[in-house]
């Protein structure tokens, strides 16, 4: 049995996500009036944030705010913060991430691409004139600490590059928002988004394969990756078969797939993200892959959900359940063999 579905399906989850920082915004009297702005400011406690370069305090509501990557980025959006600049997503045309359009405003905010270590140029950031920048995922986070210290408070990474978990990342913005309580709403929504899964996907089995070009193909190998992680609150498992594959080098993490070992393949879920048509049509066309996977669901999609399953965000993780809900469905209505 196969799914083979592309575009922008429900999101329930994601509205649902929102809705409940909105309940809690309301509880606690914020609104976006400017007398309530400025009330919230003149009650905001300072912050201060421990990182991995010492300390950031931050003494006033932000009111033009940079996040330097998509963790940051979302939970800015879902906390409704005045975002004026943006890590732009490389893997989309238009920067914006599908769960992000519609709540980012590109006419507001100003899209920051990265350069190829995952940097951001100090002179665009500082033409946004900012009065806090998020820089967890940053390549250059601790240069931007170092050049900005006494000007711009910056909030870099805690121990590590990308060594942030997004609940962690969440919970900074939220401090610095002043709007901790709403924060730890959004994680607690966010966390709770497999509690409606369809029963029946215990122990079945998935594979992730990426095909960014033409003849090239990579599968998720092991269970440390995000992506397993998030399979795992289904109950489900990574294929063993992909595992037990070799780590690639240029890779790590991941295995090299090409039609020698189509046949590790056989799992209950197998998701194609590509980076193109012809990339997604040379492998799905191939008679040894359709043999591989007969008895699978595939879904055909883009690399914005290689994004979203490994780079778990506040807005990317229940959109992302939406997205794979139906594929779930005839997983968990399969009949054991």
């Amino acid at each position: 049995m196969k799914g083979n579905k592309n575009g922008v399906r429900r999101m329930g989850r994601m509205l649902a996500v929102l809705g409940a920082a909105a309940l809690v915004a309301t509880a606690c009297g914020t609104s976006d009036d400017d007398d309530t702005t400025a009330a919230t400011n003149t009650d905001f406690t300072p912050v201060t944030i421990t990182h991995a370069f010492g300390e950031t305090v931050i003494d006033a509501v932000p009111e033009r705010i940079v996040a330097l990557g998509v963790t940051s980025t979302d939970a800015v959006l879902a906390l409704d913060g005045n975002l004026v600049g943006a890590a732009a997503s490389p893997v989309s045309p238009t920067g914006m991430s599908p769960w992000q359009e519609g709540i980012l405003d590109p006419d507001k905010t100003e899209l920051l691409p990265m350069d190829q270590l995952g940097g951001f140029e100090l002179e665009k950031i500082l033409a946004l004139d900012p009065d806090i920048v998020f820089a967890q995922e940053a390549g250059n986070a601790q240069q931007l600490y170092e050049a900005l210290e006494g000007t711009v408070p910056v909030v870099p990474f805690h121990e590590t590059l990308l060594g942030d978990s997004w609940q962690t990342v969440t919970t900074d913005v939220a401090l610095a928002l002043g709007k901790k309580a709403q924060g730890e709403q959004l994680i607690s929504s966010v966390e709770s988004v497999t509690a409606d899964a369809p029963e029946g996907l215990k122990d079945k089995t998935w594979v992730f394969l990426a095909a960014p070009a033409p003849g090239m193909v990579n599968a998720i190998r092991t269970e440390e990756d995000p992506m397993s992680q998030f399979f795992a609150e289904y109950g489900m498992v990574l294929v063993p078969t992909v595992s037990e594959l070799p780590d690639n080098a240029q890779n790590p993490g991941t295995a090299a797939i090409s039609e020698e070992n189509y046949d590790a393949l056989a799992a209950d879920l197998v998701i194609v993200a590509a980076g193109s048509d012809a990339a997604s049509q040379q492998l799905v066309s191939s008679p040894i892959f359709e043999l591989a996977t007969a008895d699978s669901v595939v879904w055909t999609t883009d690399m914005t959900v290689a994004m979203a399953l490994r780079s778990p965000t506040v807005l990317a993780t229940p959109w992302v359940a939406d997205q794979l809900q139906t594929e779930l469905e005839e997983v968990a209505a399969r009949r054991a063999p």
